[in-house]
């Protein structure tokens, strides 16, 4: 299952088992969703968040140097 930036596999199941849970890269600011799983009677959401992602910039100079820097 694919929501919003992360995906969570499987997206069914049932009896005891695992969910793995994958954030995509976050080049961007800082984000928040949430999943919820339900089994046995109980529900329960899980937040999930995510920092910032690096800035990348390529400053071109007057005398067209450039320079390429990551901020993180």
């Amino acid at each position: 299952m694919k929501k919003d930036f992360i995906t969570a596999t499987p997206n069914t199941g049932s009896e005891n088992g695992t969910v793995n849970v994958k954030a995509d890269e976050n080049t961007g600011d800082i984000r928040s969703t949430s999943i919820t799983i339900t089994g046995g009677g109980i529900t329960r959401t899980i937040p999930i968040s995510q920092k910032a992602g690096p800035l990348n910039l390529i400053l071109v100079g007057g005398g067209g140097n450039i320079i390429k820097t990551t901020i993180t």
